[in-house]
Formats: structure tokens, C-alpha cells, sequence
């Protein structure tokens, strides 16, 4: 078994070092953790969303609420960038309840669906709070969607926001050098970040059932594997018989940099098998279709 561990993380090693950019990736598998870069801090972008699910189903755990509790979802309860709820929000607003809401954020990565249930959990600090009270550590969620990517792009969030035209004539007014040394500084900001090691270690425990009731683990790992997002990065290197629960995360690029380029999950063996694996890309100047397939690689070396 040992030989096999130290091929995996040379296997890891090896992938990584042929895309630029920081490239940090741990599997946990039944003989141990095995990483590359796995201390290093990665911007979550939208992988923050699973610590949003988990927080409301430890409620419903908690009975503090129900899946099935009506939410009216009105225009001024928008964010911004990927949000297609927005769709269905109209004079009368939406009335959907909050498993929807949960199923949208890790499904479709809506970032007004996460925003709402960030609110309605009392804000960042108190899902923060929480995870640490389960023992994750390594894990930093301190902003929603509509901070986080507005401080990316060198402006400060305003409710105007919501209305996307008032959103790109703001950022289309943000001076270049503001929208550089903005984005500079959210590479190395430590905030809403985490290292590969914490985040493979949750969504073990998870898998696992140790963070939430068997009902809701069952609801949240039905929700990672109903994701459509990025179905090219981990899901591109899976072999027959294998299933994936997964949840990706992306930032905005500028100057050919893009910050985050992320996805993290639990494959599903035919056997019973069940290994985590995080993936996180950091300030890389790779296209799009290169990142995805170092992770592909990385998740067929996880089941190899």
C-alpha cells in the first residue's frame, strides 16, 4: 500500500507541473491523504457554496427550519453574475422554499440562491463558526457573492447592483489600475480561501456522514452529483461504473490570469469505493480546456 500512496502523489506532482500557475490537489483514498501543494491557501470562489448547503441542512438537523419553508425570492434579493433564478424573479417576485435554494446554489452554482441563504443563515460568520464547530479547519468563508466578486473588480457592492446594466457601466468605469491592483490583491488575499488538505478532509467527513444526518447527507450528495457545471474538469476522467458528487468554483480573469479555476468531490466506485478529491488552480495563465484536463487527469489517477 505504501508504494502505491507514494505513486499517487507523484502521479499528482507529476500532472500538476505541466500547466502554469499554482496547481494544489489532494485524494483521499482507504491507505491515506495524499497531496501536492496541500497546505497552500486557494481562493474557494464558488466551492463556498457546499459550506452554505452544509450550514442549512445542519439546521434542518437542528429543526430551526424545514427543506419545504416557503421563500419569496423578490428582485432586490438578487446578486450577480451567474444567477439564472433571476429568470423566474418577476413583479411578484418567485416563491420557491429552501431545499430549491440549496439544490440551485451546488446544482447550478446560482449565486442569489446562495447569497438569500447566507442571509437567512445570519451571514458568513455564523456558517464560519459552525464548520469550526464540526473540527474543519483550514476553511475561510468570510464574504457572499455579491462582496467577493465586486471587491475582485475594484468597486465596493450597492443594491443598484442588482440591475446587471448598472452593474457593467460601474465596472466599465473602474480605472485599469484600480481593477489590477484589485485583483492583485484577491490573489493573495487570505479571505474565502482554503487549503486542498481541509477541504478533502470535509468532504470525506461528509461522505461519510459525520457532519450531517444520514437524510441530509443523502440530499447534499444528490445535489453533487445533479451538478452541471463544468462537466470537463473532474467528471472528464471518470471510468465506467463511476459516479461523481462534485462542486466547481471559477473566478473572473484579467491580463490572462485567471485566480481560481476549482473542483472538488466524491467519486463513487462501482464496488462501494468512494474517494475525495480536491482540485484547486491558482493564478494560471492556461486556457480554459487545459486547466479542466489537468484535473481529469488528476481524478483518473485518483481511481487508477
Amino acid at each position: 500500500m505504501l508504494i502505491l500512496a507514494v505513486s499517487l502523489a507523484a502521479s499528482l506532482a507529476e500532472i500538476a507541473a505541466t500547466l502554469p500557475g499554482r496547481v494544489g490537489a489532494c485524494v483521499q483514498t482507504p491507505s491515506g491523504l495524499e497531496c501536492t501543494r496541500g497546505t497552500e491557501r486557494f481562493s474557494l470562489q464558488s466551492v463556498m457554496k457546499l459550506f452554505v448547503g452544509i450550514a442549512v441542512l445542519d439546521g434542518v438537523d437542528q429543526r430551526l427550519w424545514k427543506l419545504t419553508d416557503e421563500v419569496l425570492v423578490e428582485r432586490k434579493d438578487l446578486s450577480l453574475g451567474v444567477q439564472p433564478i433571476a429568470k423566474l424573479v418577476g413583479e411578484q417576485g418567485y416563491r420557491t422554499d429552501i431545499g430549491d435554494l440549496v439544490r440551485r446554489a451546488v446544482i447550478e452554482s446560482d449565486s442569489a440562491a446562495t447569497d438569500i441563504l447566507i442571509a437567512r443563515l445570519g451571514g458568513t460568520a455564523k456558517i464560519q463558526a459552525l464548520l469550526l464547530s464540526k473540527g474543519l479547519t483550514g476553511l475561510r468563508l468570510d464574504r457572499d457573492e455579491r462582496h467577493l466578486q465586486t471587491d475582485t473588480m475594484g468597486l465596493k457592492w450597492r443594491q443598484e447592483f442588482v440591475d446587471p446594466a448598472k452593474l457593467e457601466r460601474a465596472v466599465a468605469a473602474v480605472p485599469a489600475k484600480r481593477r489590477a491592483a484589485a485583483y492583485r490583491h484577491y490573489q493573495t488575499d487570505p479571505r474565502d480561501t482554503a487549503t486542498p488538505e481541509a477541504m478533502t478532509k470535509l468532504l470525506i467527513a461528509l461522505a461519510e456522514g459525520r457532519l450531517l444526518s444520514p437524510d441530509s447527507t443523502e440530499f447534499l450528495l444528490r445535489a453533487m452529483r445533479d451538478t452541471t457545471t463544468f462537466p470537463d474538469r473532474l467528471k472528464a476522467g471518470l471510468r465506467p461504473g463511476w459516479t461523481l458528487g462534485h462542486k466547481t468554483g471559477t473566478s473572473g480573469s484579467w491580463d490572462g490570469v485567471t485566480a481560481a479555476t476549482n473542483d472538488v468531490g466524491i467519486l463513487f466506485g462501482p464496488n462501494g469505493e468512494r474517494i475525495a478529491v480536491t482540485v484547486f488552480i491558482g493564478d494560471s495563465t492556461a486556457p480554459p480546456a487545459d486547466r479542466a484536463k489537468v484535473m481529469a487527469r488528476i481524478a483518473a489517477a485518483a481511481i487508477r
